[in-house]
């Protein structure tokens, strides 16, 4: 079934100043709390834990009215299978803001085959319409982790159009931030890497994947990897997000998160490189040393994701209490 959108442009009533209008056009609320006379409480987006590169919408729209372009992406939410959290929605999309108003965020209702506990990161299948959004296994609390096929129209109308349970993995699946797709050679290969709390260090993994159009996922029995260290920040997950380019380069996030309210700090490196080769038909090569693209202190980038698989990058955060923050990131690269 088609996913129903759910538009946080929601309408007013009357009597709410214009202010309120702006900010509902960012995708914010308003809180039922106590406020004071003529004034009023306003939300931030939820917290955004993992992003995918959808469109752009069009440069005009029609002779002589020219619009600023805007990047679209899907996001997920990390709420959890409880009482709490139960019939939270789990996805949105969001556009880059053109004007004063900032982002636009769309809370997508979707029918899901079962209550998606904790999904961390969502990995969009090169050239196609299609994203595999993957539970977490909340630190090896889930007894199902489950990794679910999303389709969108050209309307931007997302459904689940299939599911499957984590692979057999080469190490315990305890808590994973960071999945991504590559197709090489006409083959796509699923990525992941373990979040690996208390460590500077993890596994980037590879295998081979198939999606087919009846919604059915497959993966391969053999697995190639290579470690990841993240040098700074200090204490930081080594592995949030993740993304792949056309080219082969792994791009992933590490963040440092000490609870609700922060301070949080992250950085997005060039980590590792994915090429034709090996018993799989595609081998992963560490980039030694890791080569430092972006820091992003007073953040918790929780997801990085390509614009048509190539730069701008763009991140996504879960910065826990303070909400959800779409940003494009200033890449830099060391001398030489």
């Amino acid at each position: 079934m088609m996913g129903r959108r759910l538009l946080t442009r929601g309408l007013l009533s009357a009597a709410v100043g214009l202010n309120l209008l702006v900010l509902a056009a960012c995708g914010v609320e308003r809180s039922t709390g106590v406020s004071s006379p003529g004034g009023s409480q306003v939300r931030a987006p939820r917290e955004f834990s993992g992003i995918a590169w959808l469109a752009t919408e069009g440069n005009s729209t029609g002779p002589g009215h020219d619009a600023e372009p805007r990047e679209v992406f899907l996001v997920c939410h990390d709420a959890r299978d409880n009482d709490a959290e139960r019939d939270l929605p789990r996805l949105a999309i969001v556009r880059t803001p053109v004007d004063p108003d900032g982002i636009s965020v769309e809370e997508l209702h979707v029918d899901f085959p079962s209550v998606p506990n904790d999904l961390e990161s969502i990995a969009r299948l090169p050239g196609r319409d299609e994203a595999l959004l993957a539970e977490s296994n909340a630190d090896g609390n889930d007894p199902d982790p489950t990794i679910y096929l999303a389709r969108w129209d050209k309307n931007l109308d997302v459904e689940i159009a299939g599911s499957v349970p984590w692979p057999k993995t080469p190490e315990p699946l305890t808590n994973v931030e960071a999945t991504a797709v590559a197709t090489v050679g006409g083959r796509d290969y699923f990525v992941y890497a373990e979040r690996a709390q208390g460590s500077d260090t993890t596994r980037i993994n590879m295998t081979r994947l198939t999606v087919r159009r009846s919604g059915a996922i497959t993966f391969g029995r053999k697995w190639t990897s290579v470690s990841f260290t993240a040098p700074e920040p200090p204490g930081a997950r080594p592995a949030s997000g993740l993304d792949i380019d056309t080219k082969g380069n792994l791009y992933v996030s590490s963040a440092y998160d000490p609870g609700d309210v922060g301070p949080f700090d992250s950085a997005v490196y060039r980590a590792a490189t994915v090429r034709r080769g090996g018993p799989l038909g595609a081998k992963l090569a560490a980039v030694r040393p890791p080569q430092l693209l972006a820091r992003s202190s007073g953040l918790k980038v929780e997801g990085v994701a390509l614009v048509s698989g190539s730069f701008p990058i763009f991140i996504s955060d879960d910065d826990e209490d303070y909400g959800g923050l779409l940003r494009q990131l200033r890449v830099t690269e060391p001398a030489g």
